[in-house]
């Protein structure tokens, strides 16, 4: 590898370091965010969750460590360093998948509940509309879906704040899923039900709860 790729590699991995503890320091930091996640979907014991886009694990291990033994985690993400998080979930009920999003490896009606954090938004249309219907199958009659994304504020400072950071830390598929303001309707538009929705972050970012509905 030349030294010009080393410096740019060593370069964007302290950018994306950089922009990932701005963007979690007004939350209370990373793990005080991902613990409210938690709350928000009111994880218990014995729960079936699937982590879709599960990153390096983070929200995964702490799902389960509040389902504890009766509970099955499963994390699922397309790059295969995920894989490497294994060795430091050997005491919880995890098992990391290297699988796509838009065709899990799962029979239907496993989960009782699903969470994607900050996932689809790094998707085209197509990719989303698929992946959600993905865990809908996977889903249980009545199974939550939790989907935590950007959002785009009214009020204008924050409004301003949140095209910024899309714009600086994500893909041009990103910034056009938040100025579109269709994540909503998209997933609706696949089979689920809306049950609740909440702001955070100055109102940047929103979690949601999703039921599936009758087919």
């Amino acid at each position: 590898m030349s030294l010009s790729r080393k410096f740019l590699n060593i370069w964007t991995s302290f950018y994306n370091t950089l922009l990932n503890y701005i963007f979690y320091l007004p939350l209370g930091g990373e793990l005080s965010f991902r613990r409210k996640c938690i709350n928000f979907a009111n994880i218990e014991k014995g729960d079936q969750v699937l982590d879709v886009c599960c990153g390096t694990g983070t929200l995964t291990k702490l799902i389960a460590k509040r389902a504890s033994r009766s509970g099955r985690i499963i994390g699922v993400d397309l790059r295969e360093s995920i894989l490497k998080v294994v060795e430091n979930t050997r005491n919880l009920p995890i098992t990391f998948i290297c699988a796509n999003s838009e065709n899990l490896p799962f029979e239907s009606s496993r989960f009782n509940k699903c969470f994607i954090s900050f996932g689809l938004h790094h998707m085209n249309d197509q990719g989303r509309r698929n992946t959600l219907r993905e865990v809908r199958r996977t889903l249980i009659p009545n199974g939550s879906l939790f989907v935590v994304e950007y959002n785009l504020p009214h009020r204008i400072l924050a409004k301003f704040a949140a095209r910024v950071l899309v714009k600086l830390e994500e893909s041009e598929e990103a910034y056009r899923m938040l100025m579109n303001r269709n994540l909503i309707f998209e997933i609706q538009r696949t089979g689920f039900k809306i049950r609740r929705r909440k702001f955070t972050g100055g109102g940047m970012i929103q979690l949601v709860e999703a039921c599936k509905t009758s087919e």
